[in-house]
């Protein structure tokens, strides 16, 4: 029986690129959202009712009517020089409300999908 972790024949390449997570207040999703489609990325995700404790306390995950004041987390891959476009745009809105932004490496299979066409 062979050990998969050990494989050195793959069919698939892994390409770099940059990974940025987003988590802010429901009411600050338009902004974000906003952002993220005037930046040079091909596509992004939303999560909304995100729950989860950090500075301010707990926020909970699904509020009845008022989707404003729940989390939302947006995750995005791009090449460094879009991310860094998102990072700088977000700043202004971190300086004045609460929210966190993550960003990491990470590969993808097929880079195709995660470059924008001009």
């Amino acid at each position: 029986m062979s050990d998969p972790s050990t494989s050195e024949q793959t069919e698939h390449t892994l390409h770099p690129l940059k990974k940025i997570e987003i988590i802010v207040r429901g009411e600050k999703e338009p902004f974000v959202r906003d952002l993220l489609d005037e930046s040079n990325i091909s596509g992004y995700t939303i999560h909304h009712n995100v729950t989860g404790r950090g500075e301010h306390g707990f926020h909970e995950g699904r509020l009845l009517f008022n989707d404003r004041d729940s989390l939302v987390m947006f995750f995005a891959v791009g090449q460094e020089e879009s991310i860094q476009t998102i990072v700088d745009g977000l700043t202004p809105l971190f300086e004045q409300s609460s929210g966190v932004m993550f960003v990491s490496d990470t590969s993808v299979v097929r880079l195709d999908k995660f470059l924008k066409e001009d």
